[in-house]
């Protein structure tokens, strides 16, 4: 077991530096380009690796909060990519097993009442419904905006990116006061940047 966890820990590790470099590229690369394209699906499996090694060290050491952490990421990058894939944003049967499980990891985030984990909660279970409200729309036949797919794409995978900045902060910045400021600072400084992105890309300025 131990040289389990080691070989996960370190997995996890690369995966989180790749995540984190090719997440600033893609940021910062002409959106729709090349680099974009390809740092960004580079990007994807990065954070892709990211959850499932946090899972197979939170599982077995029982760490609940790496564990929420891991899903509420997941949850993310698997629908930010999912939008550019299928424009349509016609759900099969995994967006919805992805959707119910992003919801349950919503409820015992807030749940648990830890700060940083009721936030990120909120957070998770509001994209969550909104995710949800998209799929009766299209079930209902009734027809999205043709730039929603960008919209969803831009919101969840800076959301994701910010999941691994967090992270790497977390690691690294140590004696902050409040404690959870390093876990919400990367949120508020790159939400602003979300709503930026989305209004510059799809023309909406609601």
């Amino acid at each position: 077991m131990e040289l389990y966890l080691k070989i996960t820990l370190i997995t996890h590790i690369i995966a989180g530096f790749s995540a984190l470099t090719t997440g600033l590229l893609a940021l910062l690369a002409k959106k729709g380009g090349r680099l974009h394209r390809a740092v960004g699906k580079l990007f994807f499996f990065s954070m892709l690796l990211v959850a499932l090694s946090a899972l197979g060290i939170s599982i077995p050491k029982q760490q609940s909060f790496l564990l929420m952490i891991a899903v509420f990421a997941f949850f993310q990058n698997y629908f930010g990519m999912r939008a550019s894939q299928q424009r349509d944003m016609k759900p099969v049967w995994r967006d919805w097993a992805v959707l119910v499980i992003g919801s349950i990891n919503s409820f015992f985030m807030v749940y648990s009442l830890d700060i940083v984990l009721v936030v990120f909660g909120i957070i998770n279970g509001a994209l969550a419904f909104g995710q949800l409200k998209i799929y009766l729309q299209v079930i209902k036949g009734e027809k999205l905006s043709k730039t929603k797919w960008l919209e969803q794409h831009i919101g969840m995978m800076v959301g994701a990116f910010i999941a691994t900045l967090t992270a790497f902060i977390i690691v690294n910045v140590r004696d902050v006061s409040p404690s959870w400021l390093p876990w919400l600072a990367p949120t508020a400084v790159l939400v602003p940047l979300i709503i930026y992105y989305q209004r510059k890309y799809t023309g909406n300025t609601e």
